[in-house]
């Protein structure tokens, strides 16, 4: 087991390189079942897997997740995607893994899968995907342009459209124009993530009472396809 960047010798085959700083997982997944939880790591080319038998005692339970935190760890990666056989066990082990974490975590709860291994085909499609986008590194407010300069919501509108210009993955964010409905929808200022067109990039719109704006993310994507696997990226920014 070597790290493919130094070929260095790994303790596991995703563990995260000491000599070079290489992640060799590009992120982990947590599957949750009534008497069991599997953890796993995917690399670019291989897929680890960990199995833990759950029992019903609070102190056996608190190890195993103790335990999972320390894998996790190990491994250095900063997202984790939970799932599993039905959405009490996606929100209680959750709760587990974001209190045990050792380090930094960004955690996602995913939908309902019936079994952990089609979990585990759908998050390595997602993160091998994602791994293939390019990246475009530019500060937030440089991305927004367009002949709209007005951002309704004021500063909570700004604040929406900031978080989506942080990721690497938009090159630019062009305000629309801004239309005026019949009756207030209530709830204050909101975002809404909608849908990618055919070339990847996202409408959005912002929502403002009675106020109603589109909002449109170019993204580094080149087909619907990675445009759907950025606009899964871009409402984590905003959930």
């Amino acid at each position: 087991m070597r790290c493919r960047r130094c070929h260095a010798e790994l303790m596991y085959k995703t563990a995260y390189c000491l000599n070079c700083g290489y992640r060799n997982a590009l992120g982990c997944g947590v599957y949750a079942r009534e008497d069991k939880i599997c953890l796993f790591f995917i690399g670019e080319d291989i897929v680890e897997t960990i199995s833990f038998k759950l029992y019903e005692e609070e102190k056996s339970v608190i190890n195993m997740f103790e335990l999972i935190a320390e894998r996790i760890h190990e491994r250095r990666v900063d997202e984790t995607y939970i799932s599993g056989s039905n959405h009490d066990l996606i929100e209680s082990t959750f709760e587990m893994v974001k209190r045990y974490s050792l380090s930094p975590l960004r955690i996602f709860k995913t939908d309902v899968f019936e079994d952990s291994g089609e979990f585990l085909k759908s998050l390595t499609d997602y993160l091998r995907t994602k791994r293939e986008l390019k990246r475009v590194y530019m500060r937030p407010e440089k991305k927004i342009h367009g002949s709209h300069s007005t951002i309704i919501g004021g500063k909570i509108g700004l604040k929406f459209i900031e978080k989506i210009a942080r990721s690497e993955f938009v090159k630019k964010i062009v305000p629309g124009v801004i239309e005026a409905k019949g009756t207030a929808s209530g709830g204050g200022v909101r975002f809404k993530l909608t849908r990618c067109d055919e070339r990847g990039n996202i409408r959005a719109l912002l929502i403002n009472g009675a106020t109603v704006q589109e909002i449109h993310i170019i993204t580094t994507a080149r087909n619907k396809e990675e445009g759907e696997i950025v606009l899964k990226i871009l409402k984590g920014f905003i959930d």
